[in-house]
């Protein structure tokens, strides 16, 4: 890695530790510079301005999960296993990110300028996940697979249930009292149980 590329990096990782930490306008960039082990002057000179620093560490993010999804949707495996792909790489990406749903959302609802960047990045990501689960799920009830669903309300509903469960683990750590290790085993178990809460939805029961 050139030494330009590793300064970008470092840059581009401690702006999102500060932009999680403290939210955009909190956030600030000479302590992003401190956190990168840079000079101010040197990220000025790669990014000029905090809203470029937030716009890359953004679309950063969301080319990553992108990129997570999409290799959920293969068709030579059956639904079952696209559907389990799908939950268990969405789940695993908030388990590693459990400060990015709050700092989506707040941005995007608390300040205009910054909906109006991260909507375009969020959106073409979003129709490609929903249009490659319209196929599958289209091909799907061909076979006799699973019976018609609406893609966008199961979207919701994957994502709404791998989000709150990873928001809501500190809660209920407390609530029950386990260790480190105990939590662990209990999301893998939670992770199994919201794909076996939309399969069931889905399925067709032959009797």
């Amino acid at each position: 890695m050139k030494k330009e590329d590793n300064t970008e990096q470092l840059i581009l990782k401690a702006a999102e530790e500060e932009f999680l930490e403290k939210g955009f306008v909190l956030a600030k960039t000479t302590e992003i510079a401190r956190r990168a082990g840079v000079t101010h002057a040197m990220l000025h000179y790669y990014y000029r301005t905090k809203e470029n620093l937030f716009e890359q560490v953004f679309r950063q993010k969301v080319q990553l999960v992108a990129k997570s999804l999409d290799t959920a949707f293969d068709e030579q495996l059956p639904f079952a296993q696209q559907l389990e792909t799908l939950i268990q790489v969405h789940f695993e990406f908030i388990q590693a990110n459990p400060r990015l749903p709050f700092f989506i959302l707040n941005e995007i609802y608390l300040d205009e300028k910054r909906r109006k960047i991260c909507i375009p990045i969020l959106l073409p990501v979003l129709r490609r996940v929903l249009a490659n689960l319209t196929k599958a799920l289209d091909a799907a009830a061909e076979r006799g697979e699973i019976r018609q669903v609406n893609p966008s309300n199961l979207l919701m509903s994957i994502f709404s249930l791998n989000v709150m469960a990873g928001i809501g683990q500190p809660v209920m750590q407390a609530i029950l009292g386990l260790n480190c290790e105990e939590m662990v085993q209990f999301m893998a178990h939670r992770k199994e149980e919201i794909f076996e809460t939309i399969w069931s939805r889905l399925r067709i029961v032959k009797s």
